[in-house]
């Protein structure tokens, strides 16, 4: 597997050197449009409607849409001004208990392992101080000129690093009218308890393994099949 990131995990003052992987992968089938005619990838031109013109790149320039119809023009220069500096390093803010990050927060996730011998020892103990205590840790860095912030879990001998939302990007649950209206409901005693019965009976262990992509699976055996000439 392909590192995608090196640098140190810090904190206080303990600097571990670490590498990043991916740890998941987005299965998403894409599809080419063609001409139905004779098979050839179309072009997808830049048409300014109102000029009746297709544009080349050096035409075009980022336009921030804040009203009908109206736009604020942004530069490169804008887009430099609001960069910071890479760092190399994943600097730790706070320690948190595990189950005070919501679901919600989590995207993205990436395995952290120890970068060589030198920080191997370190890496084992705050992998295993977070395990033991149930903690994760809250962490910033700066990846191509943009911030990132983590939540760090111990996971299989491994850290992984849980790419979150930042607050700004999470809806607030008020902005769904139908929310108030539920938790006004009054349950019925002996309902809620024959609810309680079919959870139960439906209740086990997650197995991941046992949840397949069905719709992905089976639309690349048709694909394969066509290649090959199958119905």
């Amino acid at each position: 597997m392909r590192t995608i990131w090196k640098g140190y995990i810090k904190f206080s003052l303990v600097s571990i050197p670490i590498k990043m992987y991916t740890a998941t992968s987005h299965r998403i089938i894409s599809f080419d449009l063609l001409h139905k005619d004779c098979g050839t990838k179309i072009k997808q031109e830049r048409l300014c409607p109102h000029c009746d013109k297709v544009l080349s790149n050096d035409e075009l320039v980022r336009g921030y849409k804040y009203g009908k119809d109206m736009y604020i023009i942004v530069t490169d220069e804008d887009i430099e001004a609001a960069q910071k500096e890479s760092t190399d390093a994943i600097e730790i803010m706070q320690f948190v208990d595990e189950k005070d990050i919501h679901p919600i927060y989590y995207t993205d996730s990436h395995y952290l392992v120890p970068d060589g011998k030198a920080g191997a020892e370190a890496f084992a103990l705050l992998h295993k101080a977070l395990l033991d205590l149930n903690k994760s840790a809250v962490a910033k860095v700066v990846m191509r000129n943009r911030e990132y912030l983590y939540a760090i879990k111990p996971y299989n001998g491994t850290l992984i690093a849980f790419t979150l939302h930042f607050p700004e990007e999470i809806i607030a649950v008020d902005k769904v009218e139908e929310a108030e209206d539920l938790q006004k409901i009054q349950v019925d005693e002996k309902n809620l308890n024959l609810a309680k019965t079919l959870v139960e009976n439906l209740s086990g262990d997650f197995v991941p393994e046992d949840y397949q992509d069905d719709y992905s699976q089976t639309l690349l055996k048709i694909i394969q099949a066509k290649a090959e000439g199958e119905e």
